[in-house]
């Protein structure tokens, strides 16, 4: 299996508009690991090319990143840096010459049809101009293209939210609690990736560095990389931040990039 962080930074992307710290201006070098599109990935196994979610940066990311191929969509839930940028789904339709399936929560399928209702119909596929969507709601194991994937649900704001376990990877971007039937379907995973936003555990929607510290070392993987991740958050010193804010990080617990690869 390989996996591509096509993005690991949260909503607002990093650097931030305007904002001058010094992981923005770092941000802004070439080649600065602070700089970070919002959150996604790709993953390839099997012979199946899996994208999870298409957020504002998705064209972008998949020509940076060299993606040739996308067989389906798996959307995580419906907040904008995750669906956003659907509407460019027609470059991979028309290279492709293929419908796309999507899977997702029952309530993130809705909000496609809303926003883009006009991908969901071949009338108005007809100009070449426009994807066409082939929706399946989802709530439990399902196959993608021959390839297993179990949802993992989540509790993130009001929304409905889940994470993924695809094979020996689990991939939860978008988090602030974790049910124990939801740990318990994460175990055994070789990589995790997941929510670690900022180092404020009070944050209402999304876990801090502390508590993704805590569900990693629960879980046990080989390695954990956290992602959705703010600006206040320096690739170049992250150690150093965790010992200043009294967190213990392991060995297996590092900052995703975007553009990183995985291989499992």
């Amino acid at each position: 299996m390989k996996l591509t962080v096509l993005g690991s930074g949260t909503s607002t992307g990093v650097p931030e508009y305007r904002c001058v710290c010094e992981t923005c201006q770092d941000a802004r070098q070439p080649g600065s690991k602070n700089k970070r599109t919002r959150p996604s990935v790709h993953i390839e196994t099997d012979g199946a090319h899996l994208q999870v979610d298409t957020g504002p940066n998705f064209l972008d990311q998949i020509d940076r990143n060299g993606v040739d191929r996308i067989d389906a969509v798996v959307y995580t839930h419906c907040h904008a840096d995750h669906i956003s940028g659907t509407n460019d789904l027609v470059m991979p339709c028309r290279k492709q010459e293929m419908d796309m399936p999507v899977y997702g929560p029952e309530e993130t399928m809705r909000v496609l049809r809303k926003n883009y209702d006009y991908m969901f119909s071949k009338e108005t596929y007809a100009g070449g101009g426009i994807a066409h969507l082939i929706p399946q709601a989802v709530s439990s194991r399902f196959e993608v293209c021959g390839v297993e994937c179990l949802p993992i649900p989540v509790a993130h704001g009001a929304v409905t939210t889940y994470g993924y376990r695809i094979g020996a990877v689990g991939y939860v971007p978008d988090v602030k609690r974790m049910p124990a039937s939801s740990l318990d379907l994460l175990r055994g995973v070789e990589v995790l990736i997941i929510d670690g936003l900022s180092f404020n555990p009070r944050h209402p929607t999304h876990l801090s560095v502390g508590e993704a510290v805590e569900i990693s070392d629960r879980l046990a993987p080989g390695q954990t990389y956290l992602t959705h991740v703010m600006h206040r958050l320096d690739h170049r010193t992250f150690p150093e931040q965790c010992a200043e804010q009294g967190i213990d990080l392991p060995d297996n617990v590092a900052l995703a990039y975007d553009g990183q690869v995985v291989e499992i």
